[in-house]
């Protein structure tokens, strides 16, 4: 006897959807869906941390061996921009960032300055520096950070030597990391080294507070958190836009008022003239 086949059971109502709005607006793989907001499985999108990691009190990422924290960010790109200003039309090259390699046919031989000036460089035109095809740099700026310090007090210190950098600079935002000659701590923001027979001597501070950079032609100081350049021929710093744009709005508000009171004066001479 031929049995009847069964009638499908029917589908389940469709659950309410709990992904959150702001889902819907990211474009994401057709065959993978994101989960809720809040969901704690790991996705392919999803950020993996390279060692050493540093976290906030929240145990959110600030930094790690991939990353820059934003106050390091800002400081850079500041020191970037007033020294390629600074050198622009006069043959260096200011770097942030840039992978340099030191040694050819050994890829492995690399090193990654937060900050360099090359000032007799070609300005453009290459996707990283070679040294074996390129001048030794002249100044090396490294902004610590805890997952960087041992890099930079120590391992970049004695390569940057060995390369011959004339002056390997550091500028630490806590104050506590930059050591002295016998190691014991500076208590300061902002350390230069020069290089002297074949080692470097620590720069010291000028009258003024400020420290100078024969290389740069300036002196370095640290205002407001941020590393300044003051230039002795101008007998000024360094000027950030912002700067040049008060300076300019300034200078155009005097030049109003000056023409403004010449006007009224001449508007007196007038009168004067027909009263007489």
């Amino acid at each position: 006897m031929a049995t009847q086949p069964q009638a499908e059971a029917p589908l389940p109502p469709a659950a309410p959807e709990s992904t959150p709005p702001a889902w819907r607006d990211v474009d994401r793989p057709a065959d993978v869906a994101p989960p809720p907001l809040g969901a704690a499985a790991r996705e392919p999108w999803d950020y993996v941390p390279k060692p050493p990691v540093v976290l906030d009190d929240d145990g959110y990422l600030i930094a790690d061996s991939m990353t820059q924290n934003i106050r390091h960010s800002k400081r850079l790109s500041a020191c970037e921009t007033l020294l390629s200003n600074h050198f622009q039309g006069r043959g260096g090259l200011v770097a942030m960032d840039a992978s340099m390699h030191y040694m050819e046919g050994q890829r492995h031989k690399m090193v990654g300055p937060d900050l360099f000036v090359a000032l007799g460089a070609k300005e453009e035109g290459r996707a990283s520096y070679k040294l074996w095809e390129e001048m030794t740099p002249d100044f090396v700026l490294e902004d610590l950070s805890p997952e960087s310090e041992r890099r930079d007090l120590v391992d970049k210190r004695a390569l940057y030597q060995r390369l011959g950098v004339p002056e390997y600079w550091m500028f630490d935002e806590t104050g506590t990391r930059l050591l002295d000659e016998s190691g014991a701590p500076l208590g300061e923001l902002l350390v230069g080294y020069r290089l002297r027979g074949g080692e470097y001597r620590r720069v010291r501070a000028n009258a003024a507070g400020r420290l100078p950079s024969e290389a740069l032609g300036l002196e370095l100081c640290v205002r407001e958190e941020l590393l300044r350049f003051f230039d002795p021929v101008a007998g000024e710093y360094l000027r950030t836009y912002a700067e040049q744009r008060i300076q300019r709005e300034a200078a155009e508000r005097r030049t109003e008022e000056v023409e403004a009171r010449v006007a009224e004066l001449e508007a007196e001479l007038r009168a004067l003239r027909h009263s007489r």
